[in-house]
């Protein structure tokens, strides 16, 4: 399929309304072993950034985790079908979206990862430490996609 990373960054452009900087697109098939690539797109938009290295490695566990679960949950492990990653960089925040072909899920009818008879659990740690690292989560569910946004305020 993919031997390496492609990335799409579009040209520095700077709105008045919401001094928006870059656009960073990234497409990966449905595979886990593609989260390596997820991991160096993050590192190379993160690259220019003033996030420290604490809060960079932060995002970046946020960002693998939320494209975990599109693999893993929103597209069935199916390298068929694609999970879509943008990272726009604004001056007062940082703006992460992942789209994947899945349904969707209510956050509410989740369990807590926290309690006494979920703590043993091998996984379902992922939203909380998205939900713990970013100031803002956004679930969307669109005719032909499952979207996570995810903000952080510098």
């Amino acid at each position: 399929m993919f031997n390496g990373p492609i990335y799409l960054i579009i040209p520095a452009v700077k709105s008045v309304s919401n001094n928006q900087v870059f656009d960073h697109f990234l497409a990966i098939p449905s595979d886990i072993k593609q989260i390596e690539r997820v991991q160096d797109f993050a590192h190379h938009v993160l690259s220019n950034s003033s996030y420290p290295s604490d809060i960079r490695h932060d995002i970046i566990l946020a960002l693998q985790e939320g494209v975990n679960n599109a693999i893993k949950h929103g597209n069935g492990n199916d390298s068929q079908h694609e999970v879509y990653i943008k990272m726009t960089l604004y001056e007062s925040h940082l703006e992460m979206r992942i789209r994947d072909k899945g349904i969707g899920f209510d956050r509410d009818c989740l369990g807590d990862p926290t309690s006494p008879e979920q703590r043993m659990r091998c996984n379902g740690r992922g939203l909380l430490f998205i939900e713990n690292y970013m100031d803002e989560i956004c679930f969307a569910r669109e005719a032909d996609y499952h979207e996570l946004k995810m903000v952080l305020y510098r």
